[in-house]
């Protein structure tokens, strides 16, 4: 055989395979043992294929948006001093605080308590990792041994779920916080996210739900108390049973002296503090829960967000609502008397004026057992209080206060060709008044002619300007969606003046309001402001600067008409507030309804009785020792209640001075009444501010003083308001029915109405301001024009 091919023959037995295994050269079964380069390209090759893996982890795995349930805070709602506490939204109760107002025992009871090597490691434990794998293999997973960071990552980001794939993330989103987190930052969020018990998420909200004090001021004691809780928080409440958690409170001392946090000598000081009893009374009882239900739909409106937002926004909301007005608001509500009817509803909205900021209301007893709200959600008939809506549409189309209408009854109003019957109560004639006279006293028939002649149109007109919501639409009644609008509020309805339509307290407030500010409209509302996050950042603001919708002189000269039935009409009781006011009684057929609205220039406040029962409106009937109630009496008394304690320490204000009105052509009165007798010269000395001689009752209005009538004219001064009923389409009077089928008046004008019983409880005792003495026919001695 040639020396060639032996060679190649035996190439292939001569060479050793890449790993030499089985081991040539070596007989038996050790052959078999991996050999030293074995071991070295095999531990080379498993390390390479670690690194590559995690490498590919690190990169595919990025950082997720935090999850919802921990990135969601609670909103609160604030009185309007911005500090005090109304109320909450949330799903659970959670609040985000910066590291700075954490106090720095609580951060170290932390440390101390879960992850002591924090400030030296990457954000992740091997040893915790390890265990946490082995636990999950064989399903017997305790948990523990994670950082703070692997924790804080569990919270924000992921879920609890024991799995291997949420362990691998979790290492991975541990290690990239790390890198772009600071120390502070992520003990911060962890604080910010961790459970404690009593619904409380993050440590602000423990702090105050346990010690009543911010996250800023917990001590050492106090600090590890809760550090302790964050491995069980649900074990135990530590005011009831404080024993559950001592070994773990020990525990975290013992590891803060151990790392140099405190010295043992504080140590030896530190006791388990005292917890305050969790707060069973819910928040939203009494009138908190209607504060908020009403900020929070204005809330959802005005920030044009849904519920699960406003929920877990972290708003920060303060209101318009004055604390002690809205004590005063109650505490008015309770001085009525106790033996109500049932059914029987109050309401109360008092708004600012300067910028349609609603200071208080009264929407029930409790929210918890009515939600309802009867200041702001009901619907009631106006009564008389819808008459000066009328009186400034007259005051803009030319119509003056010493202008004359009709004051017999019955009357024959002649509607457009169409004869209106109208009554005035127990159909007592007052003869020809002016429209000042006819204000004072709330005369039907006279405000019936005065709406004939400027047209019902222009009096809704003048109320929508004023707050008063819009009529309802036929597909609102059908819907029952009518919370923004206002029911029979009828344009081919002249019954509208005399109170027939169907208004929200909210929105009767607010055009006595407008009243208020001479003419400015603002929008109500209950939130001045909103801010979010832990900075604070500004997120809405209301705009209070209102419109003028009104001219200056006519506001004014509303304002002095509507203070003279303060002054000696049926709402004379509020003389007792001390101040200039200016407002409107106001009582509904069948005696359904009772109102007082009125103002001063710093404040315009409704009140409201009424009654219902299944939904339907009923006759308030006898109550308080009372025959009936009427505006003149209960009403104006909680409004005077109310406004003496709102008022209290307010500078007194008085209304601006009479101006020079618009010159705008004067409609016709097609139902003038019939010409009084001469008037007398006024005496010489009066103080008209003239010389006696005659002035156009066109330009000019009469300064009518009020006075009080003798015992036996009682009758005759009866106040009359609104048919609501329409029957006859004629007026609705306030009080007791008559045999005519109209209602009795508003109380007397008694400037101390007394709050108990009259000695006779079926006569109310009205005295409305008949025709004054000293005036012929309604007609004041003396006139005076509008200057200053």
């Amino acid at each position: 055989m040639a020396k060639g091919q032996h060679t190649a023959k035996n190439i292939g037995k001569n060479t050793k395979n890449l790993l030499n295994y089985p081991r040539a050269g070596v007989s038996g079964w050790t052959r078999f043992l991996p050999s030293i380069r074995i071991l070295v390209v095999g531990g080379l090759s498993l390390v390479i294929a670690l690194c590559v893996a995690f490498a590919v982890g690190y990169a595919a795995t990025d950082i997720p948006e935090p999850n919802l349930e921990a990135t969601g805070q609670t909103s609160t709602i604030y009185y309007s001093d911005g500090k005090t506490p109304i109320g909450q939204y949330k799903v659970e109760d959670r609040k985000s605080v910066e590291i700075d107002e954490i106090s720095e025992p609580m951060q170290k009871a932390a440390i101390a308590a879960e992850d002591t090597s924090f400030y030296e490691n990457r954000g992740i434990s091997i040893k915790g990792l390890s265990r946490a794998v082995v636990g999950v293999a064989t399903n017997q997973y305790a948990g523990g041994g994670s950082t703070i960071t692997q924790q804080y990552v569990k919270n924000f980001y992921l879920t609890n779920e024991h799995s291997l794939d949420r362990k691998v993330k979790e290492m991975f989103i541990s290690l990239k916080i790390d890198q772009q987190q600071s120390k502070d930052e992520i003990l911060a969020n962890y604080l910010n996210t961790i459970y404690l018990g009593r619904r409380s998420y993050g440590v602000e909200v423990a702090a105050q739900n346990y010690f009543d004090k911010p996250a800023s001021e917990l001590n050492v004691s106090e600090s590890a108390l809760l550090a302790a809780m964050i491995q069980r928080p649900g074990a135990a409440d530590p005011s009831d049973n404080p024993e559950a958690y001592e070994d773990r409170f020990n525990y975290v001392v013992k590891n803060m002296v151990d790392e140099g946090f405190i010295t043992e000598e504080q140590a030896a000081k530190v006791e388990m503090p005292k917890v305050q009893k969790q707060n069973k009374e819910s928040s939203l009882s009494g009138q908190k829960g209607y504060m908020w239900d009403f900020v929070r739909r204005e809330a959802l409106a005005k920030l044009d967000i849904d519920e699960a937002q406003l929920d877990r926004g972290g708003y920060n909301i303060v209101t318009t609502f004055d604390k002690d007005r809205m004590k005063a608001a109650e505490q008015a509500i309770k001085t009525l008397p106790q033996d109500q009817p049932e059914g029987m509803q109050a309401g109360l909205v008092s708004i600012d004026p300067d910028d349609g900021g609603i200071e208080a209301f009264y929407g029930g007893k409790n929210y918890l057992d009515q939600a309802f709200n009867a200041s702001t959600q009901s619907h009631v008939q106006a009564g008389s209080t819808f008459k000066p809506f009328a009186l400034v549409a007259g005051l803009e189309n030319g119509v003056r206060l010493t202008d004359t209408y009709p004051g017999a009854s019955p009357t024959s109003i002649d509607n457009n060709g169409q004869p209106w019957l109208v009554k005035n109560f127990g159909n007592t004639s007052y003869g020809p008044v002016s429209l000042l006279k006819a204000t004072q006293s709330s005369i039907n028939t006279a405000y019936a002619a005065l709406n004939v002649q400027v047209g019902t149109d222009k009096t809704i007109d003048v109320a929508e300007r004023a707050g008063v919501s819009p009529a309802c639409t036929e597909k609102q009644l059908e819907t029952g969606d009518t919370g923004q609008c206002t029911q029979d509020m009828s344009k081919a309805n002249p019954s509208t003046v005399l109170g027939v339509p169907s208004v929200k307290p909210l929105d009767m407030a607010n055009a006595y309001a407008t009243f208020a500010s001479n003419g400015v409209h603002h929008e109500t509302h209950a939130i001045k402001t909103v801010t979010q996050g832990a900075e604070d950042k500004e997120v809405y603001k209301a705009d209070t600067k209102g419109k003028r919708v009104f001219d200056k002189a006519v506001a004014a000269e509303t304002s002095y008409a509507l203070s003279q039935v303060v002054q000696g009409g049926s709402g004379s009781y509020a003389q007792n507030l001390g101040r200039p006011a200016a407002g409107k009684t106001g009582t509904t057929n069948g005696n359904k309804a009772a109102w007082f609205s009125g103002y001063t220039p710093n404040l315009a406040t409704s009140v409201v009785l009424y009654r219902e029962v299944d939904g339907k409106q009923l006759s308030i009937g006898a109550y308080g020792g009372r025959g009936e109630v009427t505006g003149g009496s209960f009403p104006v008394q909680v409004w005077t209640d109310y406004m003496q304690k709102a008022l209290q320490g307010e500078k007194v204000e008085q209304f601006p001075a009479r101006g020079e009105l618009p010159d705008k052509p004067k409609p016709t009165n097609t139902n003038e009444p019939v010409a009084p007798k001469p008037e007398p010269k006024a005496p010489s000395g009066s103080n008209d501010g003239s010389d006696g001689e005659d002035e156009s009752p066109e330009t000019k209005a009469p300064i009518e003083e009020p006075t009080k009538e003798p015992d036996d004219e009682a009758d005759k001064g009866k106040e009359e308001d609104a048919e609501a009923d329409g029957d006859e389409g004629s007026n609705d009077t306030d009080g007791k029915d008559s045999k005519d089928g109209t209602d009795s008046a508003d109380d007397k004008p008694e400037p101390s109405l007394p709050v108990e019983p009259p000695d006779n409880p079926d006569d109310p005792g009205d005295n409305g301001g008949g025709n004054d003495k000293g005036l012929v026919d309604g007609v004041a001695d003396g006139n005076r024009d509008n200057r200053d």
